[in-house]
């Protein structure tokens, strides 16, 4: 007799197998996944990075102020999560950044929701990030060591214009999280730090992964944790040739 459909065997074997391709597809989709997440977090600071070089050609070389480039009062305390601001940038760099999806990494997203607000206070605002991304507190500021023109910084491929921040400080590597529009670190593991969420260790330990960042002559890169810790980060900010004497 002509037999129609499987057995119950055959179906189990069927779904033994798939559900084994499964197993062996699923952390090759999941690598690949955060690949394409750092990509899209590295081309938004790239577009950072191109904002800047079109305002100081705009501007005679010279950098926005870098407490307000994105919001005139500095973007200081929870803005970074509070929906209300999403569409309320007002700092002089704005013009050049209209582009809504180039101020947001998804990892970071993800990351302050699972690691939440550091430097809040115990506010009730929702952990609904509005931007990643700090600028280098040495450019375009005053005070020891800031410069205002890009002639002024030493190896401009080198240091820092943007980077990704974390919502947490690291022990021994830094003593701030992200609360403002500004990357600073004023002495060894003191300050901000470049983020360390990307591709942590199979521990998941986000202290330990990678950030982006986008240099001064418009190149972007990756930073990991150990790296970070051994350059550091005084190092990637500091725009002059030689350091301060109490480095």
């Amino acid at each position: 007799m002509k037999r129609n459909g499987f057995t119950l065997v055959e179906l189990l074997v069927v779904i033994a197998i798939i559900a084994i391709l499964m197993a062996i597809l699923m952390p090759a989709l999941n690598r690949v996944k955060k690949q394409a997440e750092i990509i899209i977090c590295k081309n938004n600071l790239r577009q950072y990075g191109l904002a800047g070089r079109m305002y100081l050609h705009t501007y005679d070389d010279n950098f926005p102020y870098t407490f307000t480039w994105l919001f005139r009062d500095g973007g200081r305390g929870c803005r970074w999560h509070d929906a209300q601001y999403k569409n309320m940038q007002d700092g002089v760099l704005w013009p050049y950044l209209r582009n809504e999806d180039i101020h947001l990494c998804p990892t970071f997203k993800r990351a302050a929701k699972r690691k939440g607000c550091q430097w809040c206070n115990g506010s009730s605002i929702p952990i609904e990030p509005q931007y990643s991304y700090s600028m280098n507190a040495y450019l375009g500021g005053d005070g020891e060591g800031m410069v205002s023109n890009v002639s002024q910084v030493a190896s401009p491929w080198k240091k820092i214009f943007f980077a990704e921040e974390n919502t947490w400080a690291i022990p021994g590597m830094s003593t701030h999280a992200i609360n403002d529009n500004n990357l600073r670190s004023y002495a060894p593991g003191k300050g901000d730090c470049v983020a360390t969420y990307h591709n942590p260790p199979k521990s998941g330990d986000l202290d330990e992964g990678s950030g982006v960042m986008v240099f001064v002559d418009g190149h972007a890169d990756s930073i990991r944790a150990e790296d970070q810790k051994e350059i550091g980060t005084f190092i990637l900010l500091w725009p002059e040739a030689s350091l301060p004497d109490w480095y």
